[in-house]
């Protein structure tokens, strides 16, 4: 497999609890408690793959039957859900210090100095 097409893939659960885990021993924080935060972090991800399924398949907003029996249009809850989980799993990363920046957890350096 090419360069270009492993790009084209998502990484599995799996393939992303071990590039944490990697991090997390590159930078010597490969304790309990940040391992325990990559399960949720991992659980989070599944949340997160289940509200992005959802919107694909009922749209940003859908039709309904109101309780009166009337046609209307909702706002689906899980936009609102998706960018909350996601805006906690950056959070989990930097509590971490892990960046999805430098995969291997060392700095990136600055090619212009």
């Amino acid at each position: 497999m090419g360069k270009n097409e492993e790009y084209k893939r998502r990484p599995t659960k799996e393939k992303i609890k071990a590039s944490l885990i990697e991090q997390l021993s590159i930078k010597n924080a490969n304790v309990a408690h940040f391992r325990d935060m990559i399960f949720d972090y991992l659980e989070l991800y599944s949340i997160k793959k289940s509200l992005q399924n959802d919107i694909k398949k009922r749209g940003v907003s859908y039709e309904t039957t109101s309780a009166n029996g009337y046609k209307i249009t909702k706002q689906n809850q899980s936009v609102k859900d998706l960018v909350a989980v996601e805006k906690q799993m950056q959070s989990m990363l930097k509590e971490m210090g892990l960046t999805t920046d430098a995969p291997t957890g060392v700095e990136k350096a600055d090619e212009d100095l």
